[in-house]
């Protein structure tokens, strides 16, 4: 088959990005724009009834540069459009958010089929769960061992886990049984498709204990796990429809979060992925540099790095997020825009919380929080996604 030749305004860019050392051909600009990575040609008329020409898009040619040192053969275009995405680039909006939400809402599960009508949904989440758990079992560990050997050695540095100021906060726990990895996995999985309805507080108490070093004090787990008077974390909303946890499939929700954020938004998401992998090594440096002073005898002052390190055993999130980091140095481009989504889940739920309980003492989350999950949540908490608007006006 004879292709027609390019357009003038296609030879054009072909040229331009061949001064920059691309060699794009006429073949793949077509398949570019069909896959959506690259803006179509803008039409004009040529006046005087002499027909239409069409100009490439100015900011064209980075994109089209980039494509061509990226795009291989069997590379998807929805990891293409995230990359290109993630480095700044223009691509289409309406791919972007495809495939930021196929990655928020994908579980590539063989049981991952509608349950039915009539059918019991908790039944269908723990065969999805049970399926999943089995074939990443032996995949991953609870905790990633970097974490587990700096929690020895500050063990056996004679630092108590279970500080006295804290001890009074934590309850205990009634469990007898070891969590696995396997039973982290299943809580995720049942969190995702049935959200409170499937994961309860004293599941949510189970990881933070679970996460957290033996014998360390938790007062967070004991909070979930005994709330007493104040009410179950499922039951938290703002009076008008809207919950801090979503009390069914959570991807409804996920993807509620993708459409609503702004570009801008989505992009820091990305971004702050980068920073959550360089914060979490550079807290495990801290604190091991640290340990390794007060072993050496050397006063120090004030240790910023174990007392992070203690805020994630006491409070559990940033515990979740260094295990996180720390197990994926290098994630896949679907992985990395999971755990983006993820991150701005997170982000979101702080500015609900807001919305919900104003009276919160949220000036302690630039100390509680580390700096990329807080800057994340400000930048949320600037253009507020349209259901949180909706209910702050109420």
């Amino acid at each position: 088959m004879v292709r027609k030749q390019p357009s003038k305004a296609d030879a054009a860019l072909i040229a331009a990005a061949g001064e920059r050392g691309a060699v794009p051909t006429p073949t793949q600009l077509e398949r570019w724009r069909a896959a959506g990575l690259l803006f179509r040609n803008e039409q004009h008329g040529a006046g005087k009834g002499r027909g239409s020409v069409s100009t490439v898009p100015a900011e064209a040619l980075d994109l089209v540069v980039w494509l061509s040192a990226h795009a291989r053969p069997g590379r998807r275009p929805t990891d293409l459009a995230l990359e290109a995405f993630g480095a700044g680039l223009p691509v289409p909006e309406s791919t972007v958010r495809g495939a930021w939400l196929a990655a928020a809402t994908d579980f590539r599960s063989d049981a991952l089929l509608d349950p039915g009508e009539g059918a019991d949904r908790s039944d269908w989440i723990a065969n999805v769960a049970e399926e999943l758990a089995a074939k990443h079992s032996g995949k991953s560990v609870l905790l990633p061992q970097r974490i587990r050997d700096i929690d020895a050695r500050i063990a056996a540095a004679g630092i108590p886990f279970s500080l006295p100021e804290l001890a009074p906060f934590d309850k205990g726990t009634y469990d007898t049984e070891p969590y696995t990895s396997r039973d982290f996995l299943t809580a995720a999985v049942s969190a995702v498709l049935g959200g409170s309805s499937e994961l309860s507080e004293g599941d949510l108490a189970a990881v933070s204990r679970a996460l957290a070093p033996s014998g360390a004090a938790v007062p967070v787990a004991s909070m979930l796990q005994y709330p007493d008077e104040g009410p179950q974390l499922s039951d938290v909303n703002d009076g008008h429809g809207l919950t801090l946890l979503p009390a069914g499939d959570a991807r409804a929700d996920l993807g509620r979060i993708v459409t609503e954020s702004s570009l801008a938004q989505l992009w820091a998401a990305w971004q702050a992925v980068d920073d959550m992998h360089w914060w979490a090594v550079s807290l495990c440096d801290t604190v091991e540099a640290e340990l390794d002073a007060l072993g050496a005898g050397e006063p120090l002052p004030d240790c910023p790095g174990l007392q992070q390190w203690f805020f994630g055993i006491t409070f559990g999130l940033n515990r979740l997020l260094l295990r996180q980091a720390l197990l994926e140095p290098a994630p896949s481009t679907r992985a990395r825009t999971s755990t983006a989504v993820m991150l701005l889940f997170v982000a979101t739920g702080m500015s609900r919380l807001r919305v919900m309980v104003p009276d919160g003492q949220f000036e302690l989350l630039p100390v509680l929080l580390p700096p990329f999950l807080y800057q994340l949540a400000e930048f949320v908490a600037v253009d507020l996604p349209a259901s949180l608007r909706r209910a702050d006006s109420d």
